[in-house]
């Protein structure tokens, strides 16, 4: 049987966002299928039942080894990979289902949801995690900006964190929170994620709703 990548989301893991949001800054896991992942980003269809979508730049993780209840040496050794990404968020439609006590799966897992830059080999930045940068553009206008050195649990902890509740697998992907900033994005508007840190770059765009 051929399988696909788990695709773990994280939030509430930058404190300034979590406040945004008016929620407390804990992390909190979600799961997206792997229909949402767009490497190399271009045009995402808009989701269905939604009027409402929001930009989140997110440092993404990628697996290379696996495991339960790692340690912090062994979270980290299982990450081979990282890059820039965008979670496109649903907003209305998770709101919707907040107030139902729902899960957030349409809000979050719609196809094209989650564009992916082109990963780079994540053993330069062990244990100089918070030097990583990020960075969203929307037609030119930052709209996000933060270092991963604002997040907790810092990229260690959040994969040992998920090896408690999960059995993580190469290949897994990560996607680890957003600073604050977030906003909505509107079809056509060209959306440009960045790490200088890492020498990447990300471009997307939203179609218009289908009539």
């Amino acid at each position: 049987m051929n399988r696909h990548p788990a695709v773990y989301g994280l939030g509430r893991t930058y404190a300034a966002h979590a406040a945004e949001m008016g929620a407390a800054p804990e992390p909190v896991v979600f799961v997206m299928p792997w229909t949402a992942l767009v490497p190399g980003g271009g045009e995402i269809p808009w989701p269905a039942g939604s009027e409402l979508v929001h930009h989140e730049v997110e440092l993404v993780l990628h697996l290379g080894e696996g495991g339960r209840n790692l340690d912090r040496a062994a979270a980290e050794a299982a990450i081979a990979e990282v890059t820039v990404g965008v979670d496109l968020t649903a907003r209305d439609v998770q709101a919707r289902a907040r107030e139902k006590g729902h899960p957030w799966a349409r809000a979050k897992g719609f196809p094209g949801a989650c564009p992916l830059g082109p990963p780079v080999p994540a053993g330069p930045f062990r244990g100089r995690w918070g030097e990583i940068d990020l960075r969203l553009e929307i037609d030119g206008t930052v709209r996000q900006r933060g270092r991963v050195a604002e997040m907790r649990p810092d990229p260690p902890g959040i994969v040992a964190l998920l090896s408690r509740w999960f059995e993580l697998l190469p290949g897994d992907v990560v996607f680890t929170g957003t600073p604050a900033g977030v906003g909505p994005v509107r079809p056509g508007e060209r959306l440009v994620a960045s790490s200088r840190a890492l020498g990447v770059r990300l471009e997307c765009s939203l179609l218009p709703p289908a009539p």
